[in-house]
């Protein structure tokens, strides 16, 4: 079987288990279900915790046992979260389904991209890495463009068997997804770890890191721009854009058309890096957020809240396949999984850390949140700055 087939496989297999058609309504679902808004909050940090506590083994289950059975794991997970969404009424119902979430995202967490990135250096053919992980980003947002007015038409009326027909097309998909996951290929390189020791995967995996500055330098770059580009701002950009008079009407429509541009901008990775050098890209691609976030922090009005919404959303996303590529060349094939894994673990601290400060800051103000997270993205690009060495070294 051809190895070259994992990377247009996976993209389905992305692409069918995003669909989520219930997060359209998700927060109506949550309240007829009986939970509160503080009982929501809390089902995000079950997923954190449960993140921080499962990347590492399951990385490790990647390296040993290999990415695609990890994968497949995962999507075993998500069918079952899925059936019990049918069925949870109550607070513990959700917190564990939360809790398997976050089990099911660290099963697919390192693995995904050892899998895509071994598949091609297999082939010869690495170089390709952030135009391949770009289709795959892209396909997180195609159904966001597709599926959000087919959800809104089924749940118009908020009734709870609308809800369980948005439930029940959503696990279709996701058993999809687990066939096609099915047929991918193990890379050979993955292999070679199966006679290890999960302790002794670990251990090597910590001092790669301990022996590798470039690649912490593009994990703390990464993560100190990603975590309020896309987790605060995903909390906050809703509010903001009504307090500057965009109509929550609007907002669909909003979503949809941010979405069609990342998959635009990742679906062609190959030719924006044709454009300008990466280190170019990712250098803008952090001060544009950065400065996006200023001016949300200094001005209220339609123009300024349309501008930083789409400067954020799209220049988030074009640094992923990026980063992606430099980091995956900062790591052996045999423990790639277990090392992605482990820096997921560590971005999960960063998660609590950040969201405890950002919530503490947004009961005072959202404009300090905002210089909050300029803040963040300013150390990165000055005292985590990349420079033409960090993405030209190879592993």
């Amino acid at each position: 079987m051809n190895i070259l087939n994992n990377p247009k496989k996976y993209f389905w297999v992305v692409l069918f288990s995003t669909s989520y058609l219930l997060s359209s309504v998700m927060t109506f679902f949550y309240l007829q279900r009986g939970l509160d808004y503080f009982q929501m909050f809390t089902l995000l940090i079950a997923i954190v915790v449960a993140m921080f506590l499962f990347e590492v083994p399951t990385g490790i289950i990647g390296d040993r046992y290999g990415r695609k059975t990890s994968i497949i794991c995962g999507l075993i997970g998500w069918i079952i979260l899925q059936i019990g969404l049918l069925f949870a009424d109550s607070y513990i119902d959700f917190i564990l389904l939360f809790s398997l979430m976050g089990l099911n995202i660290t099963f697919s967490s390192g693995s995904d991209e050892a899998l895509i990135f071994d598949s091609l250096k297999q082939a010869k053919k690495q170089g390709e890495m952030s135009k391949w992980w770009g289709k795959i980003i892209s396909a997180r947002f195609i159904p966001m463009i597709i599926f959000p007015p087919i959800a809104a038409v089924i749940a118009k009326d908020l009734e709870p068997v609308q809800f369980t027909m948005l439930i029940l097309g959503d696990l279709f998909f996701m058993i999809i997804a687990f066939f096609i996951a099915l047929t991918l290929v193990e890379p050979r390189k993955s292999t070679g770890t199966q006679s290890q020791s999960p302790i002794k995967l670990l251990k090597s995996s910590i001092d790669h890191i301990k022996r590798s500055p470039v690649l912490v330098r593009l994990f703390i770059n990464k993560t100190l721009i990603l975590i309020p580009g896309s987790h605060v701002f995903m909390l906050l950009w809703q509010p903001y854009l009504l307090s500057s008079g965009v109509s929550v009407f609007y907002f669909g429509f909003i979503i949809s058309i941010g979405s069609i541009f990342v998959v635009l901008a990742t679906r062609n990775m190959d030719r924006i890096q044709k454009m300008s050098s990466d280190r170019f890209l990712l250098f803008i691609t952090g001060l544009l957020p950065l400065v996006a976030f200023m001016v949300g922090a200094l001005t209220q009005n339609i123009f300024a809240a349309l501008a930083f919404y789409f400067v954020i959303r799209l220049t988030i996303w074009i640094r992923e396949p990026l980063f992606s590529h430099y980091m995956n060349n900062q790591i052996k094939s045999r423990n790639r999984a277990t090392v992605l894994s482990s820096l997921s673990m560590v971005d999960s601290l960063f998660d609590i850390i950040i969201f405890l400060a950002a919530g503490y800051i947004t009961d005072i103000s959202m404009s300090y949140t905002f210089l909050f997270s300029a803040g963040l993205m300013f150390i990165a690009l000055v005292f985590f700055r990349i420079t033409k060495q960090h993405v030209k070294v190879t592993a």
